[in-house]
């Protein structure tokens, strides 16, 4: 099966075309869709104003990491803390001002955020972005109730007719960006701002179940990966923002003589089979 919003590396390691254009049967007007870019890069440069320069997040990592690589020796050690700052004194000086250089970073970090994001322009550049998502989410016939998904996207080579997965970004296998999905009588609809695609609800075959442990790029819920109806799902995250999944599945998809497959978290089979039931 061809993966929906896969890239396809097999034949150009540079390519960046992305899959299932076929189903794609509206884009937003070319005004909205200026309009956004512009407001897009003016939430991104807010975003980007409100972090703390590149070298002292560099700093504030690796004092991180070095703080719990000091601690996990430390606990580790077959010896009271005591005999270990006895021995080694060194080693918890230097943990704790890891610990110190990280905890001011990270307080400084925050302020500077609530300081950058709490402004009135900012405000008004958020709700501005905010209004013309709505307006080419109208544009695009997306009904207000339609909910929110997971689409896992990844870079991947063709094997022995296997696909496998790689791994481009330091941490990341698979992307997830969030579509609206809705239906009517005859389709499966995604939509999200760069467009919507359609999926003949006739087309739709099996649903496959993965049983692979991947990491995702991030979380979209409002409700926290762990709590909630995400809890069962045991999944669990890591020092870069990472979502680990225990398994993930693929719903089949057939378009004339080609197979092509959605691939999805494991959390998100619940909403899609509302859609397909």
């Amino acid at each position: 099966m061809k993966p929906f919003l896969g890239i396809d590396l097999t034949i150009d390691p540079k390519n960046e075309q992305i899959n299932g254009k076929e189903f794609l049967i509206q884009l937003p007007s070319a005004t909205l869709s200026q309009s956004l870019d512009t407001s897009t890069d003016q939430v991104n440069q807010i975003i980007k104003t409100s972090k703390l320069p590149l070298a002292f997040r560099i700093i504030q990592f690796i004092c991180g990491i070095c703080a719990l690589l000091i601690a996990s020796g430390i606990l580790r050690a077959d010896v009271s803390l005591e005999e270990g700052y006895q021995n080694a004194p060194w080693l918890f000086w230097t943990g704790g001002i890891c610990v110190a250089v990280w905890l001011v970073l990270w307080i400084c970090s925050k302020q500077k955020a609530k300081t950058v994001l709490k402004t009135d322009e900012s405000s008004q550049t958020f709700s501005h972005l905010d209004g013309i998502s709505h307006a080419v989410y109208t544009e695009l016939a997306v009904p207000d109730n339609a909910k929110n998904i997971d689409i896992l996207s990844f870079f991947y080579k063709v094997k022995n007719g296997n696909i496998k997965v790689c791994e481009k970004a330091v941490c990341t296998q698979f992307f997830n960006p969030e579509f609206k999905v809705f239906a009517d009588a005859n389709n499966l609809y995604l939509a999200n701002l760069e467009g919507k695609y359609a999926f003949p609800l006739s087309s739709i075959g099996e649903i496959h179940t993965v049983k692979k442990h991947i990491r995702i790029a991030g979380w979209n819920k409002e409700e926290k990966f762990n709590k909630g109806i995400y809890k069962q799902y045991k999944l669990t995250t890591d020092n870069y923002g990472c979502i680990h999944c225990n398994y993930y599945h693929i719903i089949e998809i057939s378009r004339n003589s080609e197979s092509f497959g959605i691939y999805i978290p494991c959390y998100e089979l619940p909403i899609f089979e509302d859609f397909i039931k």
